[in-house]
Protein backbone atom coordinates (compact mmCIF):
# COMPACT_ATOMS: atom_id res chain seq x y z
CA UNK A 1 0.00 0.00 0.00
CA UNK A 2 1.31 3.40 -1.02
CA UNK A 3 1.79 6.27 1.94
CA UNK A 4 -0.82 9.22 0.83
CA UNK A 5 1.57 11.28 2.85
CA UNK A 6 4.51 13.08 1.35
CA UNK A 7 7.63 13.67 3.28
CA UNK A 8 9.01 17.16 2.62
CA UNK A 9 12.85 17.03 1.18
CA UNK A 10 14.46 19.09 3.95
CA UNK A 11 16.66 22.00 2.03
CA UNK A 12 20.05 21.65 2.73
CA UNK A 13 21.95 24.22 4.81
CA UNK A 14 23.08 27.54 3.75
CA UNK A 15 26.41 27.42 2.58
CA UNK A 16 28.99 30.22 3.94
CA UNK A 17 32.49 30.91 2.07
CA UNK A 18 35.51 32.94 3.17
CA UNK A 19 37.15 33.45 0.28
CA UNK A 20 41.05 35.53 0.49
CA UNK A 21 41.10 37.61 -2.47
CA UNK A 22 43.75 40.33 -4.00
CA UNK A 23 42.09 43.91 -2.97
CA UNK A 24 41.83 45.01 -6.57
CA UNK A 25 38.33 42.58 -6.71
CA UNK A 26 37.06 44.57 -3.48
CA UNK A 27 35.93 48.07 -3.35
CA UNK A 28 38.52 50.57 -2.57
CA UNK A 29 39.47 50.65 1.14
CA UNK A 30 37.44 48.26 2.17
CA UNK A 31 38.64 44.54 3.72
CA UNK A 32 35.84 42.43 2.67
CA UNK A 33 32.47 41.85 0.36
CA UNK A 34 29.63 39.73 0.86
CA UNK A 35 27.75 38.41 -1.73
CA UNK A 36 24.63 36.11 -1.34
CA UNK A 37 22.04 34.32 -3.32
CA UNK A 38 19.21 31.47 -1.58
CA UNK A 39 21.20 29.06 0.01
CA UNK A 40 24.85 30.65 -0.50
CA UNK A 41 26.54 33.61 1.21
CA UNK A 42 30.25 34.62 -0.06
CA UNK A 43 32.80 36.27 2.16
CA UNK A 44 35.31 37.95 -0.08
CA UNK A 45 38.32 39.27 1.87
CA UNK A 46 40.96 41.05 1.16
CA UNK A 47 44.52 39.88 1.38
CA UNK A 48 46.05 40.47 4.53
CA UNK A 49 42.91 40.69 6.24
CA UNK A 50 42.76 36.92 7.32
CA UNK A 51 44.43 34.03 7.13
CA UNK A 52 43.64 30.45 4.85
CA UNK A 53 43.98 28.95 8.21
CA UNK A 54 41.13 31.56 10.45
CA UNK A 55 39.10 30.81 6.81
CA UNK A 56 39.10 27.27 6.95
CA UNK A 57 37.68 27.21 10.60
CA UNK A 58 35.23 29.62 10.11
CA UNK A 59 33.71 27.15 7.30
CA UNK A 60 33.79 24.65 9.35
CA UNK A 61 32.18 26.28 12.26
CA UNK A 62 29.35 27.62 10.11
CA UNK A 63 28.49 24.38 8.60
CA UNK A 64 27.99 23.14 12.40
CA UNK A 65 25.80 26.33 12.94
CA UNK A 66 23.43 26.22 9.38
CA UNK A 67 23.10 22.42 9.90
CA UNK A 68 21.64 22.72 13.10
CA UNK A 69 19.51 25.72 11.68
CA UNK A 70 20.72 27.70 14.48
CA UNK A 71 20.59 30.54 12.16
CA UNK A 72 18.49 30.63 8.88
CA UNK A 73 19.16 32.56 5.84
CA UNK A 74 15.39 34.08 5.11
CA UNK A 75 15.07 34.26 1.68
CA UNK A 76 17.28 37.18 -0.81
CA UNK A 77 15.25 36.39 -3.52
CA UNK A 78 13.16 39.60 -3.91
CA UNK A 79 15.87 41.44 -2.85
CA UNK A 80 18.70 40.66 -3.90
CA UNK A 81 21.00 43.61 -3.01
CA UNK A 82 19.82 43.51 1.07
CA UNK A 83 23.35 42.99 1.85
CA UNK A 84 24.48 46.43 0.42
CA UNK A 85 21.97 49.04 2.53
CA UNK A 86 23.36 50.12 5.91
CA UNK A 87 21.80 48.49 8.36
CA UNK A 88 17.92 50.03 9.85
CA UNK A 89 18.55 49.30 13.47
CA UNK A 90 16.23 47.21 14.20
CA UNK A 91 18.44 45.03 16.95
CA UNK A 92 16.71 41.83 16.88
CA UNK A 93 20.02 40.42 17.11
CA UNK A 94 23.26 40.78 17.50
CA UNK A 95 26.33 39.02 15.38
CA UNK A 96 29.72 40.77 15.47
CA UNK A 97 33.67 39.52 14.96
CA UNK A 98 35.88 40.51 17.78
CA UNK A 99 39.79 39.80 17.73
CA UNK A 100 41.65 38.22 20.59
CA UNK A 101 44.70 37.82 22.24
CA UNK A 102 45.99 34.16 21.14
CA UNK A 103 46.43 33.10 24.78
CA UNK A 104 42.19 33.61 25.28
CA UNK A 105 41.88 30.19 23.08
CA UNK A 106 42.75 27.02 23.08
CA UNK A 107 46.15 25.74 20.85
CA UNK A 108 45.05 25.53 17.04
CA UNK A 109 42.37 27.17 17.74
CA UNK A 110 41.71 30.23 15.29
CA UNK A 111 37.70 30.93 16.25
CA UNK A 112 35.19 30.43 18.66
CA UNK A 113 32.14 31.07 18.66
CA UNK A 114 30.00 32.32 21.48
CA UNK A 115 26.30 32.18 21.18
CA UNK A 116 22.95 32.87 23.28
CA UNK A 117 19.85 34.05 22.83
CA UNK A 118 19.62 36.70 20.37
CA UNK A 119 23.65 37.16 20.46
CA UNK A 120 26.65 35.27 18.17
CA UNK A 121 30.11 36.86 19.01
CA UNK A 122 33.04 34.98 17.41
CA UNK A 123 36.28 35.28 19.06
CA UNK A 124 38.97 35.39 16.43
CA UNK A 125 42.77 35.22 16.74
CA UNK A 126 44.30 38.41 16.46
CA UNK A 127 47.20 37.36 14.27
CA UNK A 128 44.43 35.45 11.75
CA UNK A 129 42.26 38.55 11.27
CA UNK A 130 42.53 42.02 11.04
CA UNK A 131 40.83 44.97 13.27
CA UNK A 132 39.27 46.67 9.91
CA UNK A 133 37.58 43.37 8.70
CA UNK A 134 36.47 42.57 12.06
CA UNK A 135 35.15 45.91 12.13
CA UNK A 136 33.66 45.63 8.38
CA UNK A 137 31.82 42.02 9.09
CA UNK A 138 30.32 43.23 12.25
CA UNK A 139 28.78 46.30 10.57
CA UNK A 140 27.35 43.33 8.06
CA UNK A 141 26.02 41.82 11.05
CA UNK A 142 24.15 44.93 12.03
CA UNK A 143 22.13 44.24 9.06
CA UNK A 144 22.32 40.49 8.80
CA UNK A 145 21.29 39.46 12.27
CA UNK A 146 20.37 42.97 13.36
CA UNK A 147 17.57 43.41 10.57
CA UNK A 148 16.36 39.93 10.54
CA UNK A 149 17.84 38.98 7.43
CA UNK A 150 19.20 35.73 9.09
CA UNK A 151 16.93 34.24 11.92
CA UNK A 152 18.49 32.69 14.92
CA UNK A 153 16.55 30.09 16.10
CA UNK A 154 17.18 29.71 19.40
CA UNK A 155 15.37 27.24 21.75
CA UNK A 156 13.04 28.97 24.02
CA UNK A 157 13.16 28.81 27.77
CA UNK A 158 9.81 27.52 29.49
Amino acid sequence: MNNPVKTAKAAAPVQIQFRVVPHDELPDGTAVALSEVDGLIVAWIGEGHATLELCTQLEDLHRTVTAQERWVQTSPASDPHRLERPAEGLGIAHVAWERVSADVLPDGVLAVPVERDRILVWLLHEEHASEQLCAEVSEYGRRIAGDGLWEQRWPSTP
